[in-house]
């Protein structure tokens, strides 16, 4: 590193690289526990920065997580919709009686929660924990010895350096991290394109429930917002949309293909926001959660297929995860070992399952015959169709809804056979 570089006096505790939703929950984590905090985000953050491609759907099992961050408001219905999942398949319509998901737990909806409210909300949550801010800055580089992390930065002001303690890897899918400490990404493949576009003039469902129609090898999702806004997404086999040339031949044929799917919202009087936005080409991403002794969180760590609607969800979670890792040890050479163990074991036992589903729903070339008769079996059973939202909504584990799927199929069979 260039010699002319400035050191910060300021000693950290605990440097995020990255203040997008993983990296600043881990700063609000951190800091409620009492360390001191500095986010460093190579953007320049305006408080009114926001991602923009993002189906802004907040799965159940996150939504509790929004209370320890601060941003229990964001719950409210001028900023937010709760919503619940239906699910349009082959074999018929998968949904459960009530608001949420869990007849026993009131709570237990999703969000549609814009990240043009939840990032400027996060970001003002951290600072008012106490979390320092270092933007337009990127980090070139962090070396460790035996008291620690030195984290070389840039920005237009020059280079510095910095001391911290632990280092949280936060910085997205193309982790700047992850090729400087060798944290490589298993690339899985997703054989799906998607658009996404935001509309005025269409009627929200009953309930505002949130609604995927799986139309042969696509899954179309209508989602409601505030304001009665509603946004569309498409993920299509990519030979559907290659040909929809041009932004009106784009939106005419995007609109075409949702007006008239069962049970999806009418878009007979849809008024576009603005043009459609998509992706041609977004393999799943997983890294090692913890790498050069540093832990990954969110996008740095798993950036999945976004049909699965659990962006924001996981980046929350990872950083919750981590927190807990640490929480009642020290920052010491065996406290931060300890930590990142027990952080290695969370991640790996509570998403990596997860994460294997979603890349084989990735693929499309499945066998339709049999996908129906799963359908048709979830749907001719509630308690199974609860076990199946439970399971998309990540309240549940792979294995309990695989459990609960294989006792349905039996008992169906055994109907069946006595007719």
């Amino acid at each position: 590193m260039s010699s002319t570089e400035e050191h910060d006096a300021a000693p950290l505790d605990v440097a995020v690289v990255g203040g997008s939703l993983a990296g600043c929950a881990t700063a609000v984590h951190f800091a409620t526990m009492g360390y001191r905090v500095a986010v460093f985000e190579k953007k320049a953050a305006p408080d009114t920065y926001h991602k923009q491609l993002c189906t802004h759907f907040v799965q159940p099992h996150t939504v509790p997580l929004l209370n320890a961050l601060g941003l229990a408001h964001l719950r409210e219905p001028d900023r937010s919709v709760a919503t619940k999942a239906v699910f349009v398949t082959p074999g018929g319509v998968v949904e459960t009686p009530g608001p949420g998901y869990d007849p026993e737990v009131p709570e237990s909806y999703a969000l549609n929660l814009e990240r043009r409210v939840l990032d400027p909300a996060i970001r003002e949550s951290a600072r008012r924990h106490g979390v320092r801010f270092v933007e337009a800055t990127g980090v070139e580089g962090v070396e460790r010895d035996e008291d620690g992390w030195t984290v070389h930065t840039a920005a237009e002001s020059g280079a510095r350096r910095y001391r911290a303690r632990l280092v949280v890897a936060a910085d997205g899918r193309r982790s700047r991290l992850a090729g400087l400490l060798g944290n490589e990404a298993d690339s899985r493949p997703n054989e799906r394109a998607a658009l996404f576009g935001y509309f005025t003039g269409i009627e929200a469902p009953a309930d505002n429930r949130s609604v995927f129609v799986m139309n042969e090898r696509d899954l179309a999702c209508s989602y409601p917002l505030v304001g009665g806004r509603t946004e569309l997404v498409l993920f299509a086999e990519k030979s559907r949309v290659e040909g929809w040339r041009g932004s009106d031949g784009r939106m005419a044929e995007f609109l075409k293909y949702f007006d008239g799917l069962p049970e999806a919202p009418s878009v007979t009087n849809a008024v576009p926001e603005g043009p459609l936005l998509g992706y041609a080409d977004y393999p799943s991403l997983i890294r090692r959660p913890v790498a050069g002794s540093v832990p990954f969180v969110g996008d740095a760590a798993l950036s999945l297929d976004a049909m699965s609607g659990v962006g924001c969800g996981f980046a929350l979670l990872t950083a919750q995860l981590l927190a807990h890792s640490f929480a009642g040890r020290t920052l010491d050479a065996e406290g931060v070992r300890e930590g990142l163990d027990a952080y290695r074991q969370r991640f790996e036992k509570t998403l990596l399952p997860h994460a294997e589903g979603i890349c084989g729903d990735s693929l499309v070339d499945k066998d339709e015959t049999t996908r129906k008769r799963m359908f048709e079996t979830i749907c001719g059973n509630r308690e199974l169709s609860g076990k199946y939202l439970a399971l998309t909504g990540r309240m549940i584990m792979p294995a309990e809804f695989q459990r609960a799927f294989m006792k349905g199929l039996m008992a169906r069979g055994s109907a069946a056979a006595r007719k």
